[in-house]
């Protein structure tokens, strides 16, 4: 199941490309789109980390029952922390 996406892959592109390339702020980029600063801030880091791909929607991953119980297990076995 895949988690509600609010802004599209094109819009972030494009408000990553504005403050990038076409040096504008991430504060007037935000102001200009009214969307929150930090968004802006978080999509540029991805940009430039991953590159176009870092702004495509994350797919939450779900484990096995077999690997949590093996993670259980090797926890109990080593003494580790939860």
């Amino acid at each position: 199941m895949e988690k509600k996406v609010k802004y599209d892959y094109a819009f972030k592109l494009e408000c990553v490309e504005l403050v990038l390339k076409q040096h504008f702020t991430d504060g007037y980029v935000s102001k200009l789109k009214q969307i929150p600063r930090w968004n802006i801030r978080k999509w540029i880091s991805f940009y430039k980390a991953y590159g176009e791909i870092g702004l495509l929607p994350r797919i939450n991953q779900s484990y096995s029952a077999e690997f949590k119980l093996k993670v259980l297990k090797t926890i109990e076995k080593e003494s580790l922390s939860l």
